[in-house]
């Protein structure tokens, strides 16, 4: 989302983030949640107006508001209040939102991922813009026409391979896979899930040697191949390599291993330089803001 709005603004377009400690969910208290949003919101304000001393302090507290509130989010405007009621305002929602807490007139909902609420007719809104982050990830009832948005965002600065030594052990990645039921009951290494840090990410992935991926989707199995570690993601129960073949390229992804045989950990081997060689996804982007714009524009009437 953040990417997305960093693009809208490069085109001149007044676009803006807004902050919410957790999305609403189908038995979401809609109270309840208002009022925890105020909380965290004001929370979220004392932060940025005192983040100079923040960054300074080691305090717990210091560290727990650095670790909650500054996202990849730092430089973009932010809508402090929920007011979206303008007749050219678009609200974009990822398919995680249920419903539209925010009442606004003109909604987006981007897939990102698979649709939760499948069949749920009162999820989202009849009239609602639905567009796709990848064409697997697509819902043809809601989306026929498979309109698809793919930003990627690769900060070189920071995901980048520093131990070009010694290596050993494993660890896990889980975020979407987080609920797979054929988790391990122990992880004999570190576990990589929602609320680790960028910058714990890399250290990890700088120290070992594989990294075991329960999130068949994640662009975290990529920042492991360029740290140096290999990436393994773990097949869900009937599934196999050939469920993962790149769209419109008709291959597999490179750098990845499929399954942690000897031969997919060559594989991961082998083709890591052409994956290194991908990283440039300014062309991607372009694409995918200039569609983004011409969807709102046909949905919505903008001219």
């Amino acid at each position: 989302m953040d990417l997305l709005c960093r693009l809208l603004r490069e085109k001149g377009i007044d676009a803006r983030l807004f902050y919410i400690p957790d999305y609403p969910k189908k038995d979401t208290n809609l109270k309840k949640f208002w009022k925890e949003w105020l909380h965290d919101s004001c929370r979220f304000i004392f932060y940025h107006l005192f983040h100079s001393f923040f960054d300074r302090s080691k305090s717990k507290r210091a560290f727990y508001y650095r670790k909650k509130f500054d996202y990849s989010m730092k430089g973009l405007k932010t809508q402090y209040l929920p007011f979206f009621r303008n007749s050219r305002t678009v609200v974009v929602y990822p398919e995680v939102v249920y419903g539209n807490f925010l009442s606004a007139n003109n909604v987006v909902r981007w897939l990102l991922y698979f649709n939760r609420y499948q069949g749920d007719p009162t999820a989202f809104g009849k009239n609602d813009l639905v567009i796709c982050y990848r064409k697997v990830f697509n819902d043809l009832k809601l989306n026929p026409m498979a309109l698809q948005v793919r930003l990627v965002s690769f900060d070189n600065n920071r995901y980048k391979q520093y131990n070009f030594g010694h290596r050993e052990g494993n660890c896990y990645i889980l975020r979407k896979g987080r609920d797979r039921e054929d988790l391990p009951t122990n992880f004999d290494g570190p576990v990589i899930d929602y609320g680790t840090s960028d910058d714990d990410i890399v250290r990890i992935l700088n120290e070992k040697e594989y990294c075991f991926s329960y999130d068949t989707q994640t662009f975290y199995t990529t920042v492991a191949a360029v740290c140096g570690c290999i990436p393994i993601i773990v097949l869900e129960k009937g599934k196999t390599k050939d469920d993962f073949i790149v769209e419109n390229e008709n291959c597999h992804k490179p750098g990845v291993a499929y399954g942690n045989s000897l031969e997919e950990i060559e594989y991961a081997r082998n083709t890591r330089e052409l994956l290194l060689q991908s990283l440039d996804f300014s062309k991607i982007n372009e694409e995918g803001v200039d569609n983004f714009i011409k969807y709102i524009n046909n949905k919505f009437n903008f001219r």
